[in-house]
């Protein structure tokens, strides 16, 4: 295959055109590989695969992850059917975040694939946290560097109705996790601001929520500013992979009145700490 890679925004994203993901060599997954680590995150249009190829494409990244509070399908329990219904007001993945950064062993990167969208709205967001990082001071950066993160999942946030209904023993707290604030990338080397939204990152370890609230919301705002951003308009076909250890995401919630049903994978990745 002859890949072109077309960048979605001067801060990151790209679309790799020239590929058919069903048949995908050592030599083509080695290209894309490195246009990813280049981009952050990467998309493909008009790709026609069933889940058993959705599935062979993921595992060129790595182990399947699966979500400890979500069941992915019967038969291919690594992929989660996400679904907003034209009724439902609440968007699975409506805010900032990393995936699974609520977890000790967090998610590498993320596949997803759009098998409904909108007519209009749904889109995702994704900011660079390389850029988030770089762009802080001297000093705030050498005050953060020590610092770690307490995050726990919100097992009583809104959901669309499907994904509420799904999720796995609603009252057993979640197990909580805890991340350096800045983590080397580890491909790269290269650090990045490693951040969730209010209800995944509670606070700094050994700070108060009051105490931590803050820097963590100055660090927010920061990790997503505009010019770090980019926006993937989805089509039906249209698959993204995104690289959690750099990346943060969120999904748009305009589209009421509308079905939207994407098929998810994400790669298992390593310990931060």
């Amino acid at each position: 295959m002859t890949l072109e890679a077309v960048p979605l925004s001067g801060a990151m994203g790209a679309e790799i055109r020239g590929a058919d993901l069903r048949d995908v060599d050592d030599e083509t997954f080695a290209a894309i590989h490195d246009i990813l680590l280049d981009h952050g995150m990467i998309y493909f249009r008009n790709q026609d695969i069933t889940p058993v190829q959705q599935l062979a494409l993921a595992r060129r990244w790595g182990e399947p992850h699966f979500h400890p509070y979500m069941p992915g399908l019967a038969n291919h329990p690594e992929i989660i059917e996400i679904v907003k219904n034209p009724e439902d007001t609440h968007t699975f993945g409506g805010n900032w975040h990393t995936d699974q950064m609520f977890t000790p062993t967090p998610a590498m990167g993320t596949m997803l694939y759009a098998k409904e969208v909108p007519a209009a709205g749904g889109d995702t967001m994704f900011a660079n946290l390389y850029l988030a990082y770089e762009t802080l001071s001297d000093g705030l950066k050498e005050a953060i560097s020590p610092l770690h993160t307490f995050n726990l999942y919100d097992k009583k946030k809104g959901r669309s109705s499907v994904m509420r209904g799904k999720l796995k023993e609603p009252e057993k707290p979640a197990e909580p996790a805890e991340h350096p604030l800045v983590r080397p990338h580890t491909e790269t080397g290269k650090p990045v601001l490693y951040i969730c939204y209010d209800r995944i990152t509670r606070h700094i370890v050994g700070m108060s929520e009051e105490e931590s609230e803050p820097l963590l919301d100055f660090l927010r705002h920061h990790s997503t500013r505009p010019e770090f951003t980019c926006r993937l308009r989805w089509k039906v076909g249209t698959l993204a992979f995104w690289d959690n250890r750099c990346v943060q995401h969120m999904a748009l919630n305009d589209y009421y009145g509308q079905r939207r049903v994407m098929h998810r994978i994400t790669i298992r990745g390593e310990r931060t700490s």
